[in-house]
């Protein structure tokens, strides 16, 4: 019996833990979807996959892609990260 509760308390444990880090990557979607809409508005197909851009051109500007729109605004987030770590 003490065994069997064990194993479903541990199971308890994962789930919250799974359950947490759901909302803590629903946070961060969020966020950079709201920086990316802010900058570059709403994101536009670029052949297969989605774009958002912050600037005149690629070369330029900040952009982000991906095959869905959340994984293009995640790109677009991490690259304005990586430029402002650059400007640091």
């Amino acid at each position: 019996m003490k065994d069997y509760q064990e194993m479903e308390s541990s199971q308890r444990q994962y789930q919250n833990i799974q359950e947490h880090t759901q909302k803590m990557e629903n946070g961060y979607e969020f966020h950079a979807l709201k920086i990316a809409n802010e900058l570059c508005g709403v994101p536009k197909k670029d052949g297969n996959e989605w774009c958002f851009l912050w600037g005149e051109n690629i070369q330029e500007g900040i952009c982000g892609f991906g095959e869905t729109i959340i994984c293009a605004c995640i790109d677009f987030y991490e690259n304005l990260s990586k430029l402002k770590e650059e400007i640091k």
